[in-house]
């Protein structure tokens, strides 16, 4: 019983402190907010689109002020940025859901071990008196095989049912992430003063990008 008592208290921790998170990290009304931050991004108001983004607050608006904090890179480095950001946010949502899901299969294991622990003990004691058993023998043996598979199966669904919940919110968060981000993206593709793709580079190293340097020169690779 006292393991399934952690279990219990480590699943209430958990539930509790995930339900706390989610609740601090909820935004507002994020689709009405994008589709003003759109509107601004589209006339090339950025002071604007800055200024809604501040008034923000939570991981999608983190990801936007990441997309949006530096509109002199390329798009794929902003699209990286948004990349890892939203990773660690990600990380951050799905905190002790895999201790979470551990608990019920571990709690219905040590309700199953409590059952065979009290079957074992009431046939110790059958086994060890002479004469006519007496149901009483078998009462606390049978009494401690109930209550520790009671106790584990309480203790398993109610994990089942809060993994459900919060895998759920996390996994609503991240699609939330994705989604918006992928839409910011796609804006800033639209609104970009010039083609990324045109814009000259640095070489790695100018001494090998030089018009005196052949690769293939045979007088250079005999």
């Amino acid at each position: 019983m006292h393991p399934i008592l952690l279990c219990s208290i480590i699943m209430l921790t958990i539930v509790i402190e995930r339900t706390a998170y989610f609740l601090r990290i909820r935004s507002a009304n994020i689709p009405h907010h994008f589709a003003l931050i759109e509107h601004a991004l589209l006339k090339k108001n950025f002071k604007e689109t800055q200024e809604i983004i501040e008034g923000l607050s939570g991981p999608i608006a983190h990801i936007l002020h990441v997309g949006l904090k530096t509109p002199e890179e390329t798009i794929e480095v902003i699209e990286e940025n948004m990349a890892i950001a939203g990773e660690q946010m990600a990380r951050e949502a799905a905190k002790g859901v895999s201790l979470l899901a551990l608990i019920p299969s571990v709690s219905t294991l040590l309700g199953l071990l409590g059952t065979i622990i009290g079957l074992s003990l009431a046939f110790k004691k059958v086994a060890g008196f002479e004469g006519q058993v007496s149901p009483v023998l078998l009462a606390s043996g049978i009494w401690v095989s109930l209550i520790t598979t009671v106790a584990g199966l309480s203790v398993a669904i109610s994990g089942l049912i809060a993994h459900h919940f919060i895998q759920n919110r996390v996994s609503r968060l991240t699609f939330e992430i994705e989604h918006f981000g992928s839409r910011l993206l796609l804006l800033l593709k639209k609104t970009k003063p010039y083609d990324q793709s045109t814009k000259k580079t640095a070489p790695l190293n100018p001494e090998y990008e030089t018009s005196d340097f052949n690769l293939i020169s045979p007088e250079r690779n005999p």
